[in-house]
């Protein structure tokens, strides 16, 4: 079902002692005001028993995150303009990396004059062209981070952010990028057991221009390295570019692990991909084996009978996942959002429910795919490979996407006009859960409802226990939560650590399961390859 093979990991790492090792680590976390919240730290903290491999005997560590979606200048501008790289270096250390110079720069010429309008700088900006290059992000860049923030928010209260939705996917302005905070996270965690030595862990301010600092490191240390997307070579389309960071990052280290499964799908990645083959090896973590080991026992000769749960929105997002699944399920249980597609292609009656039946989307071969003939064909799919496919019998609803106290809960598979379907119902709970604890498999990718609301929580809280308890009691041999807003749940609800995994990437564990290759895993050294 899958090529995925079992990769040499950081244990195949001999000698380390006063060796540089290069790390790529997923730290993409949220950060409010300079603070890292205690609840949203799990993925530096995942991170720490690779980092303690190599310090511990004597290595030295230097680690590399992305951070949110910044835009990137190109290393070939920067590198031969010693001004413009240190004045854009210093925009965002004296922004504190909350990018408000950025996000002004992502928008149009016209939109950034009507923006200085408002400014002290208003009669300064008034000579100055609409054109690209004119000089308004420079001019903008020199206020006061109190007005940048002034301006911007007025800007944001318009209602703009429907005209540029790119801006959304950081918050813009809001979220801060710089990993100087996860640095001192980072800090707090490595020293909170006092009866360890000490580690030291430095931030280099400059992800391609460490090498000062990389020379001057000493065993047992910690680097962290600034958001390598400060670079828009980490994950250019441009293969030269991306080869050109890469080398320049190998040569601050003698080693390379992965450990960011996160970022394992993507092809342009200097960092994943093209840093591996530059350097001559590559291993994986320990947070990346256990990925891989999981999934290649889940694709293997996995125990039977072997369910799968898939939740979420869109029939378009989850169709190939569910194709290629059927080979290897025998029950599929089908929730959330997406649900409602299949149920009013069945017939039924969904309300006002999100659905996509009668829309269409263009595949990855350019043909143009409807969503009714998609879902009709899957379940017919579905019997010929003798797999059962269960679909709602009830539901949560409500006439809008708001907690209340009194939802509508319907008596069969039909939602009356003037509600939408947000939860799994009590019937349906009761149904899936039996055909979990039937099971000796179980992979949960997608939620049941829109669980961050407690009104529509239950769904797929009830999922996430059902898998722990089957997994704590010895019933299921293998269960897997597919990361993203399922591994969210089961967190929320206290059942993550019950199963035998959760993923720590939604995406590339829905790549995964489709069947796909992960570059950022098949550039390892596979677990048969020679020593280094």
């Amino acid at each position: 079902m899958s090529s995925l093979k079992n990769k040499r990991s950081v244990d195949d790492i001999w000698p380390v002692s006063r060796k540089r090792v290069l790390i790529r680590v997923d730290f993409n976390v949220e950060i409010n005001d300079g603070v890292i919240a205690k609840s949203r730290d799990q993925r530096i903290r995942a991170a720490i028993p690779t980092i303690r491999r190599i310090t511990d005997q004597g290595g030295i560590c230097i680690l590399m995150s992305h951070m949110g979606r910044p835009t990137g200048h190109k290393h070939s501008v920067l590198k031969n303009d010693d001004v413009k790289r240190r004045r854009y270096l210093n925009i965002w250390k004296d922004e504190k990396g909350a990018g408000y110079t950025v996000y002004y720069s992502l928008l149009s010429g016209e939109i950034k004059k009507k923006i200085l309008g408002w400014s002290s700088v208003a009669t300064s900006a008034a000579d100055l062209s609409e054109v690209e290059g004119a000089g308004k992000t420079d001019l903008f860049a020199s206020l006061s981070n109190a007005e940048k923030k002034s301006l911007l928010k007025r800007f944001q209260n318009g209602n703009h952010n429907t005209t540029y939705p790119h801006l959304r996917q950081y918050d813009g302005y809001n979220m801060e990028l710089t990993l100087m905070p996860v640095a001192a996270r980072l800090s707090e965690l490595l020293n909170a057991d006092t009866s360890r030595p000490p580690v030291d862990v430095l931030f280099a301010e400059d992800c391609m221009n460490a090498e000062e600092i990389v020379a001057s490191l000493l065993p047992g240390q910690v680097l962290l390295l600034e958001n390598l997307r400060f670079y828009s070579d980490e994950n250019s389309l441009i293969e030269s570019e991306r080869i050109i960071m890469a080398q320049q990052l190998a040569s601050y280290g003698d080693y390379f692990v992965c450990d960011a499964f996160g970022t394992s799908h993507r092809r342009n990645s200097a960092t994943t991909v093209e840093l591996p083959a530059i350097i001559g090896h590559g291993c994986c973590g320990y947070l990346l084996k256990k990925e891989i080991e999981s999934y290649v026992d889940l694709l293997g000769d996995t125990p039977r009978p072997m369910l799968a749960v898939i939740g979420g929105a869109k029939v378009s997002d989850k169709i190939i996942l569910l194709e290629h699944i059927l080979r290897k399920i025998d029950t599929l249980l089908i929730g959330g959002a997406m649900a409602y597609t299949f149920l009013k292609v069945a017939g039924y009656e969904i309300g006002d429910s999100f659905n996509e039946s009668g829309q269409s989307f263009i595949d990855k071969y350019g043909e143009k795919r409807n969503i009714d003939e998609l879902a009709q064909n899957f379940l017919i799919k579905a019997k010929a490979c003798n797999v059962q496919v269960l679909l709602p019998l009830d539901h949560v609803c409500h006439t809008s996407c708001e907690a209340t106290d009194s939802p509508l809960i319907t008596e069969t598979s039909h939602i009356p006009s003037g509600y939408m379907g947000l939860d799994i119902g009590p019937r349906t709970i009761e149904l899936y859960r039996k055909f979990i604890s039937q099971s000796k498999s179980v992979v949960w990718n997608g939620p049941m409802g829109v669980f961050e609301i407690p009104t529509y929580a239950t769904g797929s809280f009830s999922i996430a226990k059902e898998m722990g308890d089957g997994t704590q009691e010895g019933l299921l041999s293998s269960s897997i939560i597919g990361g993203g807003a399922s591994a969210d749940a089961a967190r929320m609800c206290g059942h993550a650590s019950r199963v035998c995994h959760v993923s720590s990437s939604g995406a590339a564990s829905l790549d995964l399961l489709e069947g796909k290759v992960l570059p950022g895993i098949d550039a390892l050294d596979d677990l048969n390859n020679i020593d280094f």
